[in-house]
């Protein structure tokens, strides 16, 4: 009887040592996951940065953008936060002016809000509080980007990343003082040919708003080695659907913010961006 029991008892001792020893591996499996995820964020980012670096040779950006903000967005491209962008020299479009759609790989459109600094920032930002007293002004706009990318299928979410979040250009309307409006309260609606096309809120971000998508996209920024100045703008992600950019005329209502009107053509006499290339 007592050989039984030593027998059951070591039987017990060998079954919670292989479970505790297959705990450990899956946590340890996971922690190993996390460092590799980690190095591929800092990667690419780190090629994004050298890439632009050298394509900018010196000169100032338009300013920075934000990408995939929203959890659909996030969930298609297996991401698990937003991506961020620089905006080159010669991406802010006049909106007077035709956009040559002939310009795009794979061009899309998105509506955004746009937003101006008071002053340069060059250090991570502490809260959105503090945020609230650096922002100058905000503006309707619709970024442009371009997913024409030269991988065959779908990108992944670090490609992206290094080819500078797809930026490619932009559109601002009229800006207006940054306490005239309430930012998390604004309905979007975009129209395409006098057809409604979708209509969205302004607080439908993952990060759960403006104010919290604007200071993750500085201080995102500033992390990578960039200085903000108040004359750059910077774009806070997609309102709504990004759709394919397609000729014809583009109305977009910001509710109080004002209006934004933009016409595509198969062929408008503007000269594509140079430093735009994936």
């Amino acid at each position: 009887m007592q050989r039984f029991l030593g027998v059951i008892k070591l039987v017990l001792a060998l079954s919670l040592f292989g479970a505790a020893t297959i705990s450990w591996a899956d946590s340890n499996g996971e922690e190993s996951s996390a460092s590799v995820k980690a190095l591929q964020w800092r990667g690419a980012y780190q090629s994004q940065k050298l890439s632009l670096d050298k394509k900018l040779g010196g000169r100032v950006p338009e300013g920075f953008k934000a990408g995939l903000t929203s959890l659909a967005s996030q969930q298609q491209f297996h991401s698990d936060r937003a991506i961020m962008g620089v905006l080159l020299p010669g991406a802010n479009l006049d909106s007077t002016q035709a956009v040559n759609l002939t310009n795009f790989k794979r061009g899309m459109i998105e509506v955004e809000l746009a937003f101006r600094l008071k002053q340069p920032i060059k250090h991570a930002v502490a809260d959105v509080a503090s945020l609230k007293k650096l922002v100058a002004d905000v503006a309707p706009a619709a970024e442009l980007p371009d997913l024409g990318f030269k991988s065959m299928g779908m990108p992944s979410v670090f490609e992206i990343v290094r080819a500078n979040a797809a930026a490619h250009s932009f559109v601002v309307g009229e800006p207006v003082a940054i306490g005239s409006v309430d930012i998390d309260a604004i309905t979007v609606g975009l129209h395409h040919n006098d057809q409604i096309v979708f209509s969205a809120q302004s607080n439908s971000l993952a990060s759960g708003g403006q104010w919290p998508m604007l200071l993750e996209l500085i201080n995102d920024r500033v992390a990578q080695g960039w200085v903000i100045y108040p004359d750059q703008w910077l774009l806070t992600g997609a309102l709504g659907q990004m759709l394919p950019l397609q000729a014809g005329r583009y109305y977009a209502s910001f509710g109080e913010l004002g209006v934004l009107s933009l016409l595509v053509e198969a062929n408008a006499p503007i000269e594509p961006l140079s430093d735009v290339d994936y």
